[in-house]
């Protein structure tokens, strides 16, 4: 191995461990996987419960290439075998693998393929994915070798940055427990004692009746502010941990399916999870609620598809149904709303009638 190559593969394991953000860290990792192989494309892809590929982080590929693939992958095919059998595998012609089921519509031809797994301790996280060596040949050992390290790396990094959010949950759930209780032992109990003062006071024979109206008043407003408080207290005190951005839209559509009296399909494209984060996925989720609602209310629609998507780029909401149909020219209030959000991000925002009946929308932002 020479000297060229295992300088870069330092560099591409310190640039791991610099402790930036997981996205960014991972796909600095392909980009150097993809260096350092001298290949066209690389890909990272991490596993759900059920066994399936979601987050593909992707390099060497435009997104408006990525746009026009049919299906993002799914675990099926040479990946399905990676993850089934999760050992090193190099691939002279993809298409010859016995495992291969070929490529959906619109992906790039590809041929020489190298995937090696990724572990964190004993849990096999995903995998590194490269194909289509520059120079015409096959991967070799010695590529290989070298992407296994970095598999080791993104091990490594992912299991830190969950030991970090696990860390930071406890922290932020400690903090609100100290919140809750200084809410409880100094705010109420302090305005328990001005309560009590007023009372005392009440009972003079000598106020007014107006002063005896503003005392009952604030009384009854103190009353209620305790009140508030003791629910912010409960508030402060569960302990659930955050919600990712995916769990949050699921709940937010089961929501809807009970208004609608039907389930409203949906699915998720792109590495959703990790390129949405906390302020944007406070835009999303009510952009998704209004489209929705918009279909079921005044649309009358029986029939909801919705579509998450997610790349390096920008962030898209599409939902289609089979209602009454868009009228052009007419944007009612909460319509325009959602294009001045799409807007003020560097997105946009188009709605269209789909064939006789129905309607086509479309949410994007920059990310």
């Amino acid at each position: 191995m020479d000297v060229t190559r295992l300088s870069a593969l330092s560099d591409a394991v310190m640039d791991v461990a610099k402790g930036e953000d997981l996205k960014t860290s991972l796909k600095r990792l392909i980009q150097n996987a993809v260096l350092i192989t001298d290949c066209t494309y690389g890909a990272l892809g991490s596993i759900t419960s059920d066994g399936t590929l979601e987050d593909f982080t992707y390099v060497g590929m435009s997104d408006e290439t990525a746009d026009e693939i049919d299906t993002f992958p799914e675990g099926k095919g040479l990946l399905g075998h990676l993850l089934a059998v999760p050992q090193p595998l190099r691939v002279s012609v993809i298409a010859d693998h016995p495992s291969s089921v070929g490529f959906p519509k619109g992906h790039p031809a590809m041929s020489g393929f190298l995937g090696v797994p990724i572990r964190i301790r004993n849990e096999l996280y995903g995998s590194i994915y490269l194909t289509q060596k520059r120079n015409g040949k096959d991967f070799t050992e010695e590529d290989e070798k070298l992407v296994v390290v970095l598999a080791s790396a993104a091990g490594v990094a992912i299991d830190s940055y969950r030991g970090h959010i696990a860390q930071s949950q406890v922290s932020v759930l400690a903090e609100r427990e100290r919140i809750a209780r200084d809410l409880h032992d100094l705010v109420i109990q302090r305005l328990f004692a001005s309560g009590i003062s007023l009372q005392s006071v009440e009972s003079d024979p000598s106020l007014s009746t107006t002063s005896l109206e503003k005392i009952k008043s604030t009384l009854d407003n103190l009353d209620s502010t305790v009140q508030q408080i003791r629910t912010t207290i409960f508030a402060l005190q569960d302990d659930h941990p955050i919600e990712d951005v995916r769990t949050m839209i699921l709940s937010e559509i089961a929501s809807l399916s009970a208004v609608a009296g039907f389930q409203i399909s949906n699915s998720f494209q792109g590495p959703v999870d990790t390129m949405i984060g906390e302020e944007l996925a406070n835009q999303v989720i009510p952009v998704i609620r209004e489209l929705i609602t918009n279909a079921i209310r005044h649309a009358e629609a029986t029939k909801i598809d919705l579509v998450v998507l997610a790349n390096q780029t920008y962030c898209e909401i599409r939902v289609v149904d089979n209602g009454k149909g868009y009228v052009a020219g007419e944007r009612k209030s909460g319509l325009l709303n959602l294009e001045r959000r799409a807007l003020a991000r560097g997105g946009e925002f188009e709605i269209i009638k789909d064939g006789i009946s129905g309607t086509r929308t479309m949410w994007r932002a920059s990310l």
